[in-house]
């Protein structure tokens, strides 16, 4: 992750781009949202409001790349777990909601800039949606693995992605946002959702193909 907070004198050459990045991801993951100017961070990083113009063109383009971070991280993450996992595709089909989960507590910053932050149509994302295309490739790609050896049904990979993506961030965004407790009580939360998500999975391996064709 890029570094949280460093002295003033510190920031040299590409220091302050990722003091910036890590003073803003604190700030989301504290306040569930990206409400602070880059004068804000500014004042925080111990330097001009000018100078985080030079790697920031406007807090939009701090947010972007953030995100694009965050998505070569879970990847990198994601293909190293799979890699610990060896060859077959449903362990490494199955480990990637495990460090999906990793990363969001790691990270919940950028989390939350990942996928709860509307996203603008322009160039200020474009390395962010790269970055993420990356990172979805990996899923479909094991999936797409999952069901050439007969483990997942034939189908549309895209429509099984789309429910397994519901599954393992509608789990994290209810413990990321405060109120996993409030569902399921008292119970161990990290262990609950892993159960759930693998439960989930085992649920659409042994479901019907017809359930994934295109309408």
């Amino acid at each position: 992750m890029p570094a949280a907070r460093r002295k003033p004198t510190e920031y040299h050459h590409g220091n302050l781009r990722e003091a910036l990045m890590g003073l803003a991801m604190q700030r989301i993951a504290a306040r569930g949202a990206p409400d602070f100017t880059l004068r804000e961070l500014a004042a925080e990083a111990g330097v001009t409001h000018a100078a985080t113009y030079r790697h920031f063109a406007s807090r939009e383009a701090l947010l972007a790349a953030i995100a694009a971070w965050g998505y070569r991280e879970l990847h990198a993450r994601e293909a190293a777990a799979q890699a610990a996992r060896g060859p077959d595709p449903w362990a490494r089909l199955l480990v990637l909601p495990e460090t999906y989960l990793a990363f969001m507590l790691d990270a919940p910053g950028a989390f939350h800039i990942m996928l709860g932050h509307r996203w603008t149509d322009d160039e200020t994302w474009a390395d962010a949606v790269a970055a993420r295309a990356e990172s979805y490739a990996l899923l479909e790609e094991t999936a797409r693995a999952c069901q050439r050896a007969g483990i997942l049904p034939d189908g549309n990979p895209a429509r099984l992605i789309a429910a397994m993506l519901g599954v393992t961030h509608g789990l994290a965004s209810l413990w990321l946002n405060g109120q996993f407790g409030v569902v399921a009580g008292a119970s161990d939360a990290k262990a609950l959702i892993r159960e759930t998500v693998c439960a989930s999975f085992e649920a659409f391996r042994a479901s019907d193909p017809v359930l994934w064709r295109d309408a």
